[in-house]
């Protein structure tokens, strides 16, 4: 697997509406890879630094940012590229790390006579965190709650064409400090993200040492 990141250039407003609406952005993504590649798992998200805007992307072959950053980035940019083995290899039970993810809390609500329920998006802060606490157990990794939080929300709220009906994606971003508790799913968990809306930028966990 490989990592890679990119600056978007804020002053386009082709940069503007693709952050709004990230079926744009999820569709420049995939111009980046060969046609064999198109239907292999990728995760990205959008992270802002400071006044910077990245895209982060995890992708099993090198993307070429040529067209991607002629639309949406400076002239002269063109991203990088890092082998994410590495990381994977070093991760072990027990493991503290630090984390970020850009995810969709949600949950789904059956009614009488119906055979699936509807998704809804978590809406309290108290939800979201609890959200990721009870997607942690299944992921490999355990929580505190004293130890992490939601730094940052948003609300997408796009049309996929002029017939479909919205597409609405509530996102919350966590920051904190969680325990690796069990390796293999954790790095599946890291690989493969974590809840809905991945297309759309959500699901992307991203770790890193405690200094």
């Amino acid at each position: 697997m490989l990592i890679s990141r990119i600056e978007l250039n804020m002053g386009k407003a082709k940069t503007r509406h693709a952050v709004v609406v990230p079926q744009v952005l999820h569709a420049a993504i995939e111009g980046c890879f060969s046609d064999k590649a198109e239907k292999d798992r990728k995760l990205w998200r959008l992270d802002r630094l400071r006044d910077s805007m990245y895209l982060l992307l995890l992708s099993p072959e090198t993307p070429d940012f040529t067209e991607f950053a002629r639309q949406f980035c400076s002239e002269g940019v063109t991203g990088e590229t890092k082998d994410y083995t590495h990381l994977l290899n070093s991760i072990r039970d027990g493991a503290s790390l630090r984390f970020r993810l850009r995810a969709n809390p949600t949950h789904s609500v059956t009614r009488d006579n119906e055979s699936r329920g509807k998704v809804y998006a978590h809406i309290t802060v108290e939800q979201k965190l609890n959200w990721l606490i009870k997607k942690a157990q299944c992921c490999g990794f355990r929580l505190d709650e004293r130890l992490f939080d939601v730094v940052e929300t948003d609300y997408l709220r796009f049309w996929r064409s002029k017939t479909s009906p919205p597409v609405e994606i509530g996102v919350a971003v966590y920051e904190g400090l969680l325990e690796v508790a069990d390796r293999e799913l954790f790095i599946h968990a890291l690989t493969h993200g974590i809840g809905r809306a991945k297309a759309y930028g959500c699901g992307l966990l991203t770790v890193a040492s405690l200094p």
